[in-house]
């Protein structure tokens, strides 16, 4: 996905609708962007007409809107879609996931990380959320001039903290570290993954309440997992274990509050998403994943009446059957009809905007970062303009503004 605007460029946009965000629309708006920035919105035509130096590009009667953020994906996993069976249960698709990363070379995983980028862009995301378990694709994403977060995964023991100064990267991939799980990861590892974010103010992303078989060997410390992790080498006597639930367990060790994004919450109680709640501590689903694994999808509704920041991701394409956002509004739409589409659009700009600690996209409005899509859809009404989006009831693929801006340029 690529800015707007590159260097010194001026452009002015006009569309039939301009999203701000979820709740706010203008009819008939423009957008102003000046070297990739958002200087001005409001209704055509914009009161300082252009001055002969922007390019002015109108974009039809469609929606002019934020590109989406997908908070949670795996692009290293991109080349073993349709290869597994997600009926088998969790605990064997893990296994015969790792079997097929370690039969594949790296650059076999780099160039499907790289078809993946390539979904992910068509599909109207510009802002994402990379679990890098191999620490393979921070090269590709940087390149693909996506926004967001390179976040090297870890897990095991203790010494498997990797080096704890992140480098500097110019451009709009930060790099950060990520815990597995808690049924995975040592504590102390745990604790020392998110002091570096912290450090940085970067999100600590961890996969949290996502399997029975998490559950089971947190709340008694054996189990098939525990099984697994000793085939593994992976020794967890000393994590402090059992513990009422892995929620309760994180907080319990003092790594939930604001900054941390807990990713699934699948088999989360009433006493599980107070603590959330009361820590400030997003949520990302992926639900499309998650039936696809476990047969039960997390209770958004609940979350969202809490009120929990819930964001969206799409996992992988090991468990899921597409990296298009819009699909996954349009899941969790069908599956949970009383939600109300604003929700629902909400987190999948916004709320996954915030939760990555990334505030200058998400939005369209002056001093944001220029990452919009345009959107077929076109509706008397901004409520059902919202509804068709997330229901994906436009028949025509959104397009990334850039390469509209290359093909739809008007004269003045």
């Amino acid at each position: 996905m690529a800015s707007v605007a590159t260097g010194n460029d001026i452009s002015l946009h006009r569309a039939g609708w301009i999203m701000r965000d979820p709740e706010s629309f203008i009819a008939n708006g423009y957008v102003r962007v000046a070297a990739g920035q958002i200087q001005e919105i409001g209704p055509w035509p914009p009161a300082a007409p252009a001055d002969g130096q922007e390019a002015v590009f109108d974009h039809g009667p469609g929606v002019l809107m934020p590109a989406l953020v997908n908070a949670h994906i795996h692009l290293e996993l991109s080349g073993f879609k349709g290869q597994l069976n997600c009926d088998q249960g969790f605990g064997p698709w893990v296994q015969a996931l790792l079997e097929l990363r370690d039969k594949s070379t790296p650059d076999e995983l780099v160039a499907a990380a790289e078809t993946g980028l390539r979904e992910i862009v068509t599909t109207g995301t510009g802002t994402v959320c990379e679990i890098a378990s191999l620490g393979l694709t921070d090269q590709p994403l940087r390149r693909s001039g996506l926004s967001g977060l390179w976040a090297r995964e870890t897990l095991g023991n203790p010494g498997n903290l990797p080096d704890s100064t992140l480098p500097e990267w110019p451009g709009d991939v930060k790099p950060a570290l990520a815990g597995h799980a808690p049924h995975t990861t040592a504590p102390t590892l745990l604790a020392a993954l998110k002091r570096v974010d912290e450090t940085y103010r970067r999100p600590f992303s961890i996969h949290l309440s996502e399997s029975d078989e998490e559950l089971e060997f947190i709340s008694s410390g054996c189990g098939a997992w525990a099984d697994f992790l000793t085939e593994r080498g992976i020794a967890f006597s000393n994590w402090g274990l059992p513990a009422p639930s892995p929620v309760a367990y994180l907080d319990k060790l003092g790594l939930l509050n604001a900054r941390t994004l807990a990713v699934h919450v699948l088999q989360a109680d009433e006493s599980d998403l107070n603590i959330l709640q009361q820590r400030g501590t997003p949520v990302c689903v992926c639900p499309r994943s998650n039936q696809a694994l476990h047969g039960r999808l997390p209770d958004i509704p609940a979350m969202l009446a809490r009120p929990l920041s819930v964001c969206l991701g799409t996992d992988s394409l090991a468990s899921t059957p597409s990296l298009d956002l819009f699909e996954e509004m349009a899941f969790i739409a069908a599956q949970f009809p009383s939600l109300d589409p604003v929700q629902i659009l909400a987190m999948a700009t916004t709320n996954g905007a915030e939760a990555l600690l990334m505030p200058a996209y998400g939005k369209i409005d002056r001093g944001y970062a220029a990452r919009m899509i345009y959107v077929p859809a076109s509706c008397p009404s901004n409520k059902e303009l919202v509804e068709m989006i997330v229901h994906k009831g436009f028949k025509q693929p959104c397009v990334p503004l850039l390469e509209a801006a290359e093909t739809q340029s008007v004269q003045r």
